[in-house]
């Protein structure tokens, strides 16, 4: 696993949004890891003599710099706040500068996991859940249902599954939708450019309702949110993005990569609600109507 020594310096200068997951390095030394500017590293914190491995996190470098080689820059937003960036993604205490690595490969074969269902030639549906596992609960479960339901069918389904001890998964490996790079995640790389005619992705958020949104037409997402309303005993309101969802999970960026996975991309926010009581439910109405189309 290429990788380099490094001394970090928490910033709140760091930019872009979300900046907790985000970092700078510099511009050549972070090439010497096979890594560039947009793409995931993953970042080690170490004890002052080095040897002993504090706490790791992922982060997006989302730019670069031009000073001393072995600096890199990682952000936060308020260190007096209740969630403190910091804290909770590397286990810091206060904003002092600290040493670690920072390591190419970001996934493992244990607490960040990727996987991916390959039926060859297929081109129809891929559907994804980025956040799995510990990260957003019970979205990698729904991914895999709308294979499920769909047995019949060749379906792709692409997966990232974070845990952490305790609790923490979700501040440990969260890496916002716009920001996945398919550099950094090998399986996810060999479908990129495959041209998938559907693509849904399956989110959780911390709203009370479900949001249905991505780059496919209005039509298609009012026709899964009626088959979701649809569901026996169902008491939880579904809107689609141009119905106020809330302009950071409408996933109509391009950048998204249920969009750039897919040429009718469907983003699913779900609340931890929606997911718990009918995660099941929702993947296999999801599926019921792209099922149809291809």
């Amino acid at each position: 696993m290429p990788s380099y020594n490094a001394r970090f310096l928490p910033s709140s200068c760091v930019p872009k949004s979300p900046i907790q997951e985000h970092c700078v390095a510099h511009r050549e030394q972070i090439t010497t890891i096979g890594r560039d500017k947009g793409q995931q590293v993953r970042v080690e914190r170490y004890t002052p003599d080095g040897l002993t491995l504090l706490d790791f996190a992922l982060y997006t470098v989302i730019d670069v710099h031009d000073e001393e080689p072995e600096l890199v820059f990682v952000g936060y937003t308020d260190p007096e706040s209740t969630h403190h960036d910091l804290r909770d993604r590397l286990g810091l205490s206060s904003i002092e500068p600290f040493i670690g690595k920072i390591k190419s490969e970001v996934t493992d074969d244990s607490e960040f996991i990727e996987s991916l269902t390959d039926n060859s030639s297929h081109r129809g549906l891929i559907a994804i859940a980025p956040h799995g596992g510990a990260i957003e609960r019970h979205t990698d479960e729904q991914a895999e249902h709308v294979r499920q339901h769909l047995g019949s069918k060749p379906i792709f389904v692409w997966l990232c599954k974070g845990f952490k001890q305790g609790r923490g998964a979700f501040d440990r490996w969260h890496i916002t939708s716009t920001d996945i790079n398919e550099e950094s995640f090998p399986k996810l790389k060999t479908v990129i450019g495959r041209g998938f005619e559907y693509a849904v992705a399956f989110h959780g958020f911390r709203e009370d309702f479900i949001c249905i949104g991505g780059s496919a037409s209005p039509e298609l997402k009012n026709e899964i949110k009626a088959a979701i309303s649809e569901i026996p005993v169902f008491d939880i309101e579904v809107k689609t993005d141009d119905e106020g969802c809330p302009g950071a999970f409408n996933g109509n960026d391009p950048r998204n990569i249920v969009n750039r996975l897919g040429t009718n991309g469907i983003q699913i926010e779900q609340s931890i609600e929606a997911r718990t009581r009918f995660g099941c439910a929702i993947a296999c109405a999801v599926a019921d109507v792209i099922g149809r189309k291809i």
